[in-house]
């Protein structure tokens, strides 16, 4: 359909920190590792303060994001190197943490408060609608975490990168698939994202229209079509 932006037919959405709240889910998250770390480290009489351990798995998170790093046992002992801790970590506590990690994650994120609303209106408006996301590092995973969405009933079509095509965002691949899926051209979908380095480059990669909605600062050059701070605000240009 002819909308405010161009002919489009379907709306494209990234997962965590464009439809839910994943602030809220890491804030907790990296509090529960910060206390799993603490009571490895003094149990190996290693001395150091919960603040610095939380400082550094935030900082650390955003990194392995930007490195399209999603494996949380990968994690975890480059965190204990980062703090100067260079012994290994036992297996079991690797696994450990990473579950805790995703079971707080999980049930602390939840919607923007725009969210459900928007998809309704997208939906009355009869644009197909399709979720793009890459994995949470183990196959499966976040397949699993979007069947628990409350709203996962709204989309014509998902996909997993890593899990359905190897390639994960930013390469094209998983954006050209959900575009097939949905049974349209790319130059006919709108990709909406936070991140500009993954959601913003790889859509426009595949030849979408692209919207960021800024939810941090990211230090990114990748510029998108156009910017939103809230999702309400699609309801302007779609």
């Amino acid at each position: 359909m002819t909308s405010r932006i161009g002919n489009v037919e379907a709306v494209i959405f990234d997962l965590d920190e464009t439809l839910i709240d994943a602030q809220r889910g890491l804030k907790v998250a990296h509090e529960r590792v910060a206390d799993l770390l603490l009571r490895f480290l003094r149990e190996n009489t290693r001395n150091i303060e919960k603040s610095e351990i939380e400082t550094t798995v935030r900082r650390m998170d955003d990194k392995f994001n930007q490195q399209i790093m999603y494996d949380r046992n990968l994690w975890w002992q480059k965190i204990l190197e980062e703090l100067r801790y260079h012994k290994t970590l036992p297996k079991p506590y690797i696994k450990k943490i990473t579950s805790e990690y995703w079971k707080i994650y999980e049930e602390a994120s939840v919607p923007y408060p725009d969210a459900i609303s928007t998809l309704e209106y997208l939906k009355q408006e009869t644009y197909k609608l399709g979720l793009v996301t890459d994995d949470d590092g183990t196959v499966g995973f976040k397949r699993r975490r979007i069947l628990n969405l409350s709203f996962k009933d709204f989309f014509d079509a998902v996909v997993v990168a890593g899990d359905e095509v190897a390639e994960r965002k930013p390469s094209p691949l998983p954006f050209l698939l959900i575009a097939d899926k949905l049974v349209t051209s790319p130059h006919r979908c709108v990709m909406v994202g936070d991140k500009p380095f993954t959601d913003i480059k790889g859509g426009r990669g595949a030849g979408m229209i692209t919207i960021h909605i800024e939810r941090r600062k990211w230090v990114d050059t990748v510029e998108a079509d156009y910017e939103v701070t809230a999702l309400a605000e699609l309801r302007t240009l779609l």
